[in-house]
Order: structure tokens, then C-alpha cells, then sequence
């Protein structure tokens, strides 16, 4: 589980808000260095380089949190989507489990009813037996009180032998016909009372049945409760990352406009028009500059993004310095920086990778210095993306303007030139 205690929250705003205080110095810092100041600058001593070795160490410490930070959020949005999937089978679970309580609630409805039904034929069957019965233990008494004189009369009043016996027949075949009724009779009850027997186990089953359903209902509507608790509370610590993700995107800014003004005081922009940063084949804008909505929220988009095959080369759009060129945790993945002079900047957003020669002198340098249509890096889906494409954007004195406008695929003349922003 990723839930934290208070006091690691607490921690964590704390180191955090210690890594932004701390960005926009120490990348000041270090921009000084990387930027067009050499050592040998009278403005740079050696107690400034002193300061770079410990703010770029500081600024590696910086950089490892921000990814720690970036690796916590992946982490909690996974979990909080497989407890949300867990939280929709329980929920289908319920529903079949609702569903099964229905169906078993509608047959002890029906066990029941013919429960009921058997009761009362049962009862009929027995009264209509104890009458018979009755009866025929009259009709025994009046024939055992009669004794021999019923017998008499049977053969006095006979006209013959033949005769007698034929009165005797039907007296004993009445008695064998009673015999046979009250026979019947138990039988028909013994059936009434075996059907009456197997509804009630019937019925039995299914309350027991009912009773572990309803248990079970119990038992995911209670891990639903808790689901939805972890859920929330995920949540919380996502919206948490999130708010110091956009703090870091605002600082971000803040000291890339100041990196700016400090690098045109020593650079101007070499003129000329921007080429488009991918080959011209790779045209189509799939979202523009401008409001979009994005995630369900509304969001205003200050670059273009522009599909391509994943590693197609990525061009430097003008002349320029290389001042960032590394991973970035606020949402671009692999980023490039150009500072162009004059306070124009161009970014390359989302790549797969980067130049390993380009990378390994600004490891060394601290920047890169680059001509326009040089490769500067390959197209892919890194950071925020939902697909290969690069996200390209052109700022003036930290303002962010409309590509489209500035720079076409084909090379044609541009609805804006460039130069009007800096004139």
C-alpha cells in the first residue's frame, strides 16, 4: 500500500517546499555558468564556482526528490485504478448477489404458498378420515353388539343356502370395501405428509441459503465502504502531489524568465526565420494553441502538438543555446530549451531520446550551443502524452506565442514573422 502517515505528508511538503524555494537560486546559478560567462569573466570568481559545485549537487538532490515525487504520483494513481476496479467487481458482485436473494425470496415465497396449500389438504384429508373412521367403527359396534341374531336374521330371512351365502358375501365384502377406503385414506395422507416433508426441507435449503447470501451482500457492501475510503484517500494524496506539481510548473517559469533576461543581456537573436521542428511530411496539428479540454478540465495549451513516428528527429528551429536538456518533472518528459537570444525561447516537449553526443557536452558544459536544423532530439510519448508527438512551443520574454503562426511545414512564408516580436 502507498498510504503514508501525517508526519511523512508533513515531511514531504516540508522537503519539497525546501526543493522549490531552493530551484529558482540554484538554477540561476547555474544558468550564469552555462550561459555565454566564461570563468574567465570578471563577474565570476572563483567563489562563484565554488557556489555552482555545491548549488549543481544541491540542485541533483532537488532533481532526485522531484522524481520521487513523479514515481509516487505514477504509484498512486495505479493503485488508486486498480482499487477503483476492485471497488467495480464488488459492485457487479452485489448486484448478482441482489439479484440471487431475489430469486431465492421469490421461491420461500412460493414454498410457502404451497406449504400452505399442503396444510390444508393435509387437514382435509385427515378429518375426512377421522369421519369415516367414525363410521365405521359404528357400523362394527352395531354389528358386534347384533352378534349372532345379525347372522340369524341372515339365514332365516334367506330363501336358500345359495342365498344365505350370498347375504353373507356382501355383508363381508361391505366391511372389506370400509377397509380399503380407510386404506386409502392413510395412504393419501402418508403422500400429502412426504410432499409436506419435502417442502419444508426445500424450505429449510433455501433459508439457509438466504441467510448466506444476505451475509455475503453484508460482507461486500462493508469492502465496498472501505474501497471507497482508500479510494478517497489516494485521492487526497494525488490532488496533494498534484498542487506541488503545478507550484513547481509556476516556479519553473518564474526563474526560466529570469534565466532569459540574464542570457539577452549577453546574446541577440541572429534573425532569420524559424524552420518547423520535424520533417515537413509531419504537418498535422492534433491539438492547438489555445483552450482544450484536457482530462475532463478545461486547460489552455501554450504549444502545439504535432503527431510523428516514434524517433523521428526532432530539429533545432533556429540558432541557438542548449539550456536544458534532461528529464522534467512537470509533465514535458524529455525536454529540450533553446534560448535563441533577444528573449526568444523555443521547447521540445515529450521526446524519446535525446542526442548522445548533444548530452554529453551539456553534461560537461552546462549548454550546447546548436544550428538551426540541427538534430536535437527524437520524437516519442515521455512524460504526460497519450501518444508519439511533439509538443512544440515558442516564448518571447517568457510569454508563450502561437507556432502556427510563426513558423510553417513547407517552409512558406509564415502568417507572422518572428522578427516582429523582438522589433
Amino acid at each position: 500500500m502507498l498510504f503514508t502517515t501525517e508526519k511523512q505528508q508533513m515531511s514531504m511538503k516540508k522537503h519539497f517546499s525546501f526543493a522549490l524555494a531552493a530551484v529558482l537560486a540554484l538554477a540561476l546559478i547555474a544558468t550564469l555558468i552555462s550561459s555565454p560567462f566564461t570563468a574567465d569573466s570578471e563577474e565570476f570568481t572563483q567563489e562563484d564556482a565554488a557556489s555552482l559545485d555545491a548549488a549543481r549537487e544541491k540542485l541533483e538532490q532537488i532533481n532526485e526528490r522531484q522524481a520521487e515525487l513523479s514515481s509516487s504520483l505514477k504509484k498512486y494513481s495505479n493503485e488508486k485504478n486498480s482499487e477503483v476496479k476492485a471497488k467495480q467487481t464488488l459492485e457487479q458482485q452485489i448486484t448478482e448477489t441482489e439479484s440471487k436473494i431475489e430469486t431465492i425470496e421469490w421461491i420461500i415465497d412460493n414454498l410457502e404458498a404451497r406449504l400452505e396449500e399442503k396444510n390444508a389438504e393435509l387437514e382435509q384429508a385427515q378429518q375426512e378420515y377421522e369421519d369415516y373412521h367414525s363410521k365405521y367403527v359404528s357400523r362394527i359396534r352395531e354389528n358386534y353388539e347384533m352378534g349372532t341374531t345379525t347372522y340369524l336374521e341372515v339365514i332365516i330371512m334367506s330363501e336358500n343356502f345359495s342365498d344365505m351365502l350370498t347375504r353373507y358375501d356382501y355383508i363381508r365384502d361391505m366391511m372389506d370395501y370400509d377397509n380399503q377406503i380407510l386404506v386409502t385414506m392413510c395412504d393419501n395422507i402418508a403422500f400429502i405428509e412426504s410432499i409436506r416433508a419435502e417442502i419444508i426441507a426445500d424450505y429449510n435449503e433455501q433459508q439457509e441459503m438466504l441467510a448466506l447470501l444476505s451475509a455475503e451482500k453484508t460482507s461486500q457492501a462493508a469492502q465496498i465502504v472501505d474501497l471507497k475510503d482508500r479510494i478517497d484517500y489516494i485521492s487526497k494524496n494525488i490532488a496533494q502531489l498534484q498542487e506541488e506539481q503545478e507550484e513547481f510548473e509556476r516556479l519553473e517559469a518564474e526563474f526560466e524568465k529570469q534565466i532569459n533576461e540574464l542570457l539577452d543581456k549577453k546574446k541577440k537573436y541572429a534573425g532569420g526565420a524559424f524552420m518547423w521542428p520535424l520533417e515537413s511530411k509531419y504537418s498535422r496539428i492534433s491539438s492547438g494553441f489555445g483552450w482544450r479540454k484536457l482530462y475532463g478540465k478545461d486547460d489552455f495549451h501554450y504549444a502545439i502538438d504535432i503527431p510523428a513516428d516514434k524517433g523521428a528527429p526532432v530539429y533545432a528551429a533556429a540558432d541557438g543555446t542548449i539550456i536544458y536538456y534532461g528529464w522534467t518533472n512537470t509533465g514535458g518528459g524529455n525536454k529540450c530549451v533553446i534560448d535563441h537570444g533577444s528573449k526568444l525561447m523555443t521547447h521540445y516537449n515529450h521526446m524519446s531520446a535525446f542526442v548522445p553526443e548533444l548530452q554529453k557536452q551539456f553534461k560537461e558544459n552546462g549548454s550546447v550551443e546548436v544550428k538551426k536544423g540541427d538534430v536535437i532530439g527524437y520524437v516519442g510519448s515521455t512524460g504526460n502524452s497519450t501518444g508519439n508527438h511533439l509538443d512544440f512551443k515558442i516564448l518571447y520574454d517568457g510569454t508563450a506565442y502561437n507556432p502556427a503562426l510563426y513558423v510553417t511545414p513547407d517552409g512558406s512564408k509564415p502568417e507572422k514573422d518572428i522578427m516582429d516580436l523582438i522589433n
